[in-house]
């Protein structure tokens, strides 16, 4: 009960703490929406920003996804300073990889660029490689930066790594606010300083744990080899999953101009809400459950996966109902000033309610990776990684030439849900204990709650549509629509609502 309760204070504290940090990415993207819209510049921007962020899916997530359980198991049976020495042997000969990353793909950043973006013109092409030029430095960042996070994690320390947005946004905001001649140049190296900025913050709170730098390279240690039988079915199954977004936007560069763009803004509204939500549960629920098994705590471990997909269900559930209903007041809302026309909103609408019908799901596979991580079970979440992008492969090609760009981002939702579908059956046979009756009981309820609040929702949108602003809409939509759903799910003793409940009432009576 004392771990439950943990996770639920730690994720609330994160949600609320990335809430903050996300407000200021989305800042920055209206004002990148606001001042070069969703055409060339954008499109090259996106596949410059990509390319390392595809290239990181495959070293740095890969290392930390087995990094931190091998940290966990370390710290329990040896204690800090053994733990720290092999953390810094990993960090050291992650980033001499990363560097021979960084330069093998800087000579060859051409060739990348045509194979993401084959469909891009002439123009295009060119700056979209001057970009990835300058991009490719964040391999450097983003892998050290993965390092210090699961640092920080097993230290059941959540608070720094949730506010990282917040110092990776700020000069991309600055940089538009302030200059007056920008150009999307200038915005690429604002975006590099931001990456370097999340290394740094970091450093503090880690010394505050007693972490120290030592340069050691180790090729011979024992642990090392076991992460690196780990992490190359991690390595497989990451790029997998990254090759889904690189996928959609190869698919998107043959369709009408601007559909690089409009995917990737309403990939940011759905990351928004991840990130506040699955993100926050997941950084909390991972470290506690490596943490739970390396300790024998084989209960605790299988409450706090029970929990963690629950509170995905309550939250995730309810909000794409929302999305769907709203998703043209959203974007219009968030992107529509400056350059960005009525095409642009259709276009990322459209995306957007695609992306929107895989969010729960999404969240699921996350959690459910996690718990696989945290277990050692990487081959599996391989094998489920590569269904995955296959399916969506083959219905973005077939349902791009039908619906469009809908199309390529409804068969991302549709992959998610047959991945995240197959992560639960194997978790299942893994774990004889974990019953699903009850869970599949309460996402019911939960499910029944949510369209009754989306019929209101409807209601509402036929009654006030084209009478009121768009904003003043979409807020009582919120508020009436969250009052109801909650009311519903406290009627019918849905028990993670009343939790919630108790401990909201207990910090207001603090």
């Amino acid at each position: 009960m004392k771990k439950e309760s943990s996770l639920i204070k730690s994720t609330f504290i994160i949600m609320i703490v990335s809430l903050v940090s996300r407000v200021l990415g989305f800042i920055r993207d209206m004002l990148i929406a606001k001042n070069f819209g969703a055409g060339l510049y954008t499109d090259a921007y996106n596949i410059a920003v990509t390319i390392p962020e595809t290239i990181f899916m495959l070293i740095g997530l890969a290392i930390s996804t087995a990094f931190l359980p091998m940290l966990s198991k370390v710290k329990a049976k040896k204690g800090k300073d053994e733990m720290y020495n092999f953390a810094n042997n990993v960090i050291n000969i992650l980033f001499i990889v990363s560097l021979i990353f960084f330069i093998v793909t800087s000579i060859f950043s051409k060739e990348i660029v045509f194979l993401l973006a084959k469909g891009f013109s002439p123009e295009a092409s060119a700056l979209a490689i001057k970009l990835t030029r300058i991009t490719l430095l964040n391999l450097l960042f983003l892998s050290i930066n993965a390092c210090f996070t699961s640092l920080l994690q097993v230290n059941e320390d959540f608070v720094i790594p949730s506010i990282l947005g917040l110092f990776f946004n700020l000069p991309m905001i600055i940089y538009l606010l302030l200059f007056r001649n920008y150009d999307i140049v200038g915005l690429t190296i604002a975006n590099v300083i931001g990456n370097s900025f999340r290394v740094a913050v970091q450093i503090p709170s880690l010394l505050t744990h007693g972490y120290k730098y030592k340069f050691i390279i180790n090729f011979k240690d024992e642990r090392l080899k076991q992460i690196l039988i780990l992490i190359i079915p991690v390595i497989i199954g990451a790029g997998a999953n990254s090759l889904n977004m690189v996928v959609d936007k190869n698919i998107a560069s043959s369709l009408e101009v601007g559909s690089i763009s409009a995917l990737d803004y309403a990939q940011k509204l759905i990351f928004f809400i991840n990130s506040i939500i699955t993100t926050s549960i997941a950084n909390v629920a991972y470290p506690l459950m490596a943490n739970m098994r390396n300790s024998g705590d084989r209960i605790g471990f299988i409450n706090t996966l029970k929990k963690s997909i629950l509170y995905l269900a309550i939250l995730l559930i309810p909000i794409t109902i929302g999305l769907l209903a709203f998703s043209k007041e959203i974007v219009t809302i968030v992107y529509a000033r400056g350059k960005f026309t009525e095409y642009a909103v259709t276009l990322t609408m459209l995306s957007l309610i695609g992306y929107g019908a895989g969010i729960f799901f999404t969240g699921i596979r996350d959690i459910l990776n996690s718990t696989l991580f945290s277990m050692g079970k990487t081959k599996i979440t391989t094998v489920n990684g590569i269904i995955g992008v296959a399916v969506n492969i083959i219905l973005s090609i077939f349902l791009s030439k039908y619906i469009g760009i809908i199309g390529v981002a409804l068969a991302s939702s549709i992959a998610m849900i047959v991945t995240s579908m197959l992560l639960l059956r194997n978790i299942i046979k893994i774990e004889k204990v974990f019953k699903i009756k009850d869970i599949l009981l309460k996402i019911g309820l939960v499910t029944a709650n949510s369209l009754i609040m989306g019929l209101i929702i409807i209601v509402l949108i036929f009654v006030l549509k084209n009478k009121i602003p768009s904003i003043l809409l979409l807020t009582i939509g919120v508020v009436v629509g969250a009052i109801a759903y909650f009311i519903l799910c406290y009627l019918f003793k849905i028990e993670e609502i009343i939790e919630i409940k108790k401990m909201i009432l207990n910090k207001i009576k603090r």
